[in-house]
């Protein structure tokens, strides 16, 4: 096996040096050393010359595979099944070493069962992809705090594949936030951090029953948007944070050809608009103190830019989504809200939380002071 080692330093002399590092390894049999080695050797595209991972594996690997760590090893097997151009043949490098799970052990089969799912998502094979993440997942479920970071990485990614292609938008958003909290950001190539944030923010934008816009925003990868073709995607998202129908309205009158180019946004126009106003009549609710929450129905009128007729229906609408909770007096024209949906904040609505909390710690000074005063027996 060092022979193969030896041919492929005369054949890439600028690997050389690698090449002969490897073959040392093997010599001495440090097979956790190799096994570093070797993994830092794949994840380097430099190191790709034609079909050089493919023999890697199948002249050199494969014959000490059993030796070494196989977590690393199935690593190791997806960087080198990217690289075959016809992804027929990848597939059928994983599926015959997935045919090793009892020696790989629950992690490594894992972590290639998803590489081969996302394989044969490329090859326009998504049918039992759906039923193989939930088998999948309750795997992962018995391994839960044990699991390498990479296995949930890999599920999650093979999530967020499977459901753009297949939606809804609302599956996508949820297996891309948990990829991301499995990913690190700065492993991704800054073409790859684009696209996920475009793809993330639209997901968001039309998904049903996505109204948290505070998770996505506080994501570092929708900072990926800034200075792109896509940087107003960004600047939507915090309309919606917000409520901000001003400032949707501004940016989608300004963006009018981009939005045209997303197809999912032009043919949800009416939906994304409606949850435009439910995100506006949340953080009207929100700003206002939990005894201040009387909102005559002309008052949700002007502020959601909605005829008055159509605020009972919104109302409604919020309630059905369990954004909000509370009565409404069709008579007297006024909506009382009891609740309102948990959400993470930004640092804006912070600063708001924070005012209304100084605001609370006076009024309390101040009726403690009253009775201290007016009722000193009490306190004697």
């Amino acid at each position: 096996m060092t022979e193969f080692c030896e041919q492929q330093a005369i054949q890439h002399p600028t690997l050389s040096d690698k090449y002969s590092q490897l073959s040392e390894l093997f010599s001495r049999k440090l097979w956790h050393q190799l096994t570093v080695a070797v993994y830092d050797f794949v994840q380097d595209d430099a190191n790709s010359q034609g079909d050089s991972f493919i023999r890697l594996y199948t002249d050199f690997i494969a014959k000490f595979e059993a030796r070494i760590n196989q977590l690393k090893l199935a690593q190791i097997l997806c960087a080198v099944a990217r690289k075959f151009a016809d992804p027929a043949d990848a597939a059928a490098l994983l599926s015959s070493a997935l045919e090793k799970s009892a020696r790989l052990g629950p992690e490594p089969s894992l972590l290639l069962s998803s590489e081969l799912g996302l394989t044969n998502l490329r090859r326009g094979m998504a049918e039992g992809v759906k039923e193989q993440l939930a088998k999948d997942k309750a795997a992962l479920e018995d391994l839960e705090g044990v699991a390498d970071t990479s296995v949930h990485s890999a599920h999650h990614l093979l999530a967020c594949e499977y459901y753009k292609g297949v939606g809804p938008p609302e599956a996508f958003f949820r297996s891309a936030l948990m990829y991301l909290a499995y990913t690190p950001l700065e492993s991704m190539a800054a073409e790859r951090q684009q696209q996920l944030a475009t793809d993330i923010s639209l997901a968001a934008i039309t998904g049903d029953g996505v109204y948290n816009f505070g998770e996505v925003v506080a994501t570092a990868a929708v900072k990926a948007l800034a200075g792109t073709p896509n940087a107003w995607l960004g600047e939507l998202l915090d309309a919606f944070n917000r409520g901000d129908i001003d400032a949707f309205n501004a940016i989608t009158a300004d963006h009018q050809a981009a939005i045209a180019s997303q197809p999912v946004l032009a043919t949800r126009a009416e939906f994304v608009k409606e949850k435009m106003a439910l995100m506006c009549l949340v953080n009207m609710v929100f700003e206002r103190s939990s005894h201040e929450r009387d909102f005559p129905f002309a008052e949700v009128a002007k502020r959601t830019r909605l005829p008055l007729d159509q605020v009972e229906w919104l109302v409604m609408r919020a309630m059905s989504q369990g954004l909000v909770r509370g009565v409404m007096d069709e008579v007297a024209q006024v909506v009382h809200v009891t609740w309102v949906q948990p959400r993470v904040l930004d640092r804006q609505q912070i600063g708001h939380l924070e005012a209304r909390l100084e605001s609370w710690k006076t009024s309390v000074g101040s009726a403690l002071q009253y009775m201290e005063t007016q009722t000193p027996e009490l306190f004697g």
